[in-house]
């Protein structure tokens, strides 16, 4: 849907029109993937039908017209499923798969399925204007197929039925009214600077972005942590909103610990003159109340269209303060009986800027989410990807698919249970025997990947045809059996682009080595894209990983030159970090912190380690060595507050921090800027050996084994050690001393991978010479 608010002007499809509703369905027609595939199957077998009964139909007719409605045009396309000449009139037919059994009385037909019965009323009133069919008498029908068993209803329109047209106009309106209020709003507002004082680099880079927006449809911004590129992207993004080049943005980053930074930056720029989303997880909104209690499912939804009727929800009132709050969504949830993700999706198309995890643009099972959102329209929308290094990784694991034994056994007796056909449930079997032959962490051999890709295309072939009762079956059986087709598929690809492996016993893995081309492919429908990080370097190696080229991707960089001495780096070749070697020198690394401690009386030391196991072996020492020592290690599992809980009270009560390279307290926390005087790397966590990295070395296109080992290995840690480091020196005055602890940073392969601010530093090779370094101002 593309909305001209000033020109009062919608350009949408006829499905688009027929399926917007100010209240949500509880049926989820055509969402899901394996619903769509097995409608596609029954709209082929009615075609084929139809031809043998009228030799002269045409099938998926297109159709456009321009409808002038109150002080809107609607410029309105489509493709009529089927039409077919009678005698004495033009049938327009639309053919629609259903869960529900047949026959049914039209009544309730119509009032369980609105968007089909509005779908041929579209199409009716529209034809009736269109001169090829001036001289025509029209009249539609629904064809409603039972998705389980194939059986047929034909529901004629009536005239009360054709009303749904000018009904569906009319249900429209408010929205389109409500997004041209929104952008006079916007137009109006005196927009605050996202700084009051500029510091040193910043003029520089905002005319650089302004400058390299011109030059292509997407950005790659690079500059240091605490640079203020939010900012900066932020206040380019509002004013590119005000001067009507975009209607929305969508703010994605790979940790949600950015998020409420952005939030808060967000805010005081525009206070409450714009509404925003933050779209969390379906986990995070459940609840369990006497009027609903969320199923993760489908389930969900049930009965939702009453209980949204009911409370009276019109979206644009569950905004306070230019949002809706997950507690506040999940407040209204429950006493409602609505679910509060339902709520929060439901507000989306009325916000212009959307905050969320890099899935809902960049994975398959999530992107629906914001692409089917009524009046969203890419080509008008500005796509901000905050901590950009993350997203090849990040959208790989999104389209890689994994299927287990075990967990197909028990949705095979689901499907069983509902009926599905022996056939079907006898491939599945022989599937699930081929999945037990499989030697956990080995990649397959080629006489079994030819197996299991045959029994997985038989196995959709079958699946697509079979009759079973859908709506009696367990959604997570619907969802792993769904899952064989995106298997087949995988398995189907170009071998040197995926890893065909078992993680563990009985569990098949298709691992996506290269999303470059998927990136590409989600980043090109936006009318502009900004991908921003302070560790994209090597530019040629992220543009590479992300399908991009120097042609359709403009760099801007950001330089500060207040960090260029604001590292006291030493290199501490003392001790060999490397997996098989580091037990040998816990004592060392525990002896070395407990030393900076001591440099460190009343500020704690932040210490990054590789793994939870390192850091907690470290511990182990440390709190033999010097009981009285008080250590924090980061906590697993929590959510964005208590992740800052944590950082806030350890800064207080800690000697030392345990943090863990990678992770989100890592590279997602900023209040360690200026809190933190002296800070410890213990080895450069490379990336673990396995089969999945052996696989990347394999199919480097390098032939220089060394080449190949930066690009797998060594590049990703040193981005991880700079993120951390970068998180240390955050404004211009803030200074630290920091120790990366091991003999390979020494080496040449792994030191000019280091950011310059790091490579100069002192090198110690003794314990004497760590004190010395330590006593340094």
């Amino acid at each position: 849907m593309h909305i001209d608010s000033f020109a009062r002007t919608v350009r949408l499809s006829v499905r688009e029109l027929a399926t917007f509703r100010q209240v949500p369905s509880s049926d989820g027609h055509g969402a899901s993937s394996w619903r769509a595939a097995v409608g596609q199957q029954w709209h082929t077998t009615a075609a084929h039908q139809t031809r043998e009964s009228h030799a002269d139909a045409r099938f998926e007719v297109p159709l456009k017209a321009i409808w002038l409605h109150r002080d809107w045009t609607f410029e309105i396309q489509g493709r009529i499923d089927q039409l077919l000449p009678d005698p004495e009139q033009l049938r327009i037919r639309e053919v629609k798969t259903i869960r529900s059994g047949l026959p049914s009385s039209s009544e309730e037909l119509a009032s369980r399925y609105p968007d089909y019965f509005a779908q041929a009323a579209i199409y009716l009133g529209l034809a009736r204007v269109l001169p090829e069919y001036a001289d025509t008498t029209l009249c539609a029908e629904l064809c409603f197929i039972e998705i389980e068993t194939g059986r047929q209803q034909i529901v004629p329109l009536s005239e009360d039925d054709e009303r749904a047209f000018a009904d569906q106009l009319d249900t429209l309106l408010p929205f389109l009214e409500d997004r041209r209020t929104s952008q006079l709003r916007l137009q109006g507002v005196e927009l605050r600077p996202a700084f009051e004082t500029l510091r040193e680099g910043q003029a520089e880079l905002f005319a650089t972005l302004d400058h390299a927006t011109l030059q292509s449809k997407t950005v790659l911004l690079e500059a240091p942590t605490g640079f203020g590129k939010t900012g900066i992207v932020l206040e380019h993004m509002l004013r590119q909103m005000q001067n009507g080049v975009y209607d929305r943005a969508i703010y994605l980053t790979s940790k949600s610990t950015g998020q409420l930074e952005t939030i808060r930056q967000l805010r005081s720029m525009i206070g409450d003159n714009l509404r925003y989303i933050q779209m969390r997880n379906r986990t995070e909104h459940r609840i369990e109340s006497a009027a609903h209690t969320c199923t993760g499912d489908e389930r969900c939804n049930d009965r939702i269209g009453q209980s949204w009727q009911a409370a009276a929800i019109y979206p644009p009132d569950l905004f306070e303060d230019g949002t809706l709050s997950l507690d506040r969504s999940k407040d209204i949830g429950a006493s409602t009986g609505v679910c509060p993700y339902a709520l929060t999706k439901g507000c989306l198309p009325f916000a212009e800027v959307w905050i969320a995890d890099t899935n809902y643009v960049f994975a398959t099972a999530s992107r629906a989410v914001f692409m089917e959102q009524h009046g969203f329209d890419p080509a008008k929308t500005l796509l901000i990807v905050d901590e950009a290094h993350n997203l090849p990784d990040r959208a790989a694991d999104a389209l890689s698919v994994e299927l287990s034994a075990a967990d197909l056994l028990f949705a095979l007796e689901e499907l069983r249970s509902a009926g599905a056909p022996h056939h079907l449930l006898s491939i599945g079997e022989e599937l699930i025997r081929c999945l037990e032959l499989l030697t956990a962490n080995e990649p397959l051999h080629s006489d079994a990947l030819c197996e299991t890709l045959d029994l997985c295309e038989d196995f959709t072939r079958q699946l697509k045809d079979a009759h079973f009762d859908y709506a009696t079956t367990a959604p997570f059986a619907i969802d792993i059996v769904w899952r064989i087709p995106d298997l087949a598929q995988r398995l189907a690809e170009p071998a040197h682009q995926w890893l065909y492996w078992s993680p563990s016993i009985g569990t098949l893995r298709a691992t996506c080595l290269n999303a470059s081309n998927w990136i590409a492919d989600c980043v090109a429908p936006f009318g502009g894209s900004i991908l921003m990080s302070a560790t994209l370097a090597p530019i040629q190696n992220f543009r590479e990983r992300c399908g991009l080229t120097p042609g359709n991707a403009t760099l801007a960089l950001g330089h500060a030159p207040w960090r260029e001495d604001a590292y006291d780096v030493a290199i501490d070749t003392r001790v060999d970090t490397r997996y098989k070697q580091r037990d040998k020198y816990y004592e060392t690394t525990a002896r070395t912190i407990a030393a900076l401690i001591d440099q460190s009386p009343g500020v704690p030391v932040a210490v990054f380690f590789a793994s939870y196991l390192y850091a907690e072996n470290i511990k182990a020492y440390l709190e033999a060595l010097n009981p009285a020592a008080r250590i924090q290690v980061q906590p697993r599992g929590v959510d964005l507050a208590e992740q800052e809980t944590f950082i806030d009270q350890a800064l207080l009560m800690a000697d030392a921090l345990f943090l863990i390279l990678g992770s989100s307290y890592a590279e997602g926390v900023d209040k360690l800027g200026g809190r933190i005087d002296i800070a410890m790397v213990v080895g450069p966590a490379l990336p673990e050996v396995n089969a999945i990295q052996d696989a990347k070395m394999e199919i480097h296109p390098s032939t220089e084994r060394d080449v190949a080992f930066t690009d797998v290995y060594i590049i990703p840690a040193m981005r991880r050690i700079h993120q951390a480091l970068g998180r240390i020196v955050r404004a211009p005055g803030q200074r630290a001393k920091v120790l990366l602890h091991g003999k390979r940073y020494n080496q040449c392969a792994y030191h000019q991978q280091l950011a310059p601010e790091y490579q100069q530093g002192t090198t110690i090779t003794n314990d004497h010479e760590l004190v010395e370094w330590l006593q340094q101002r």
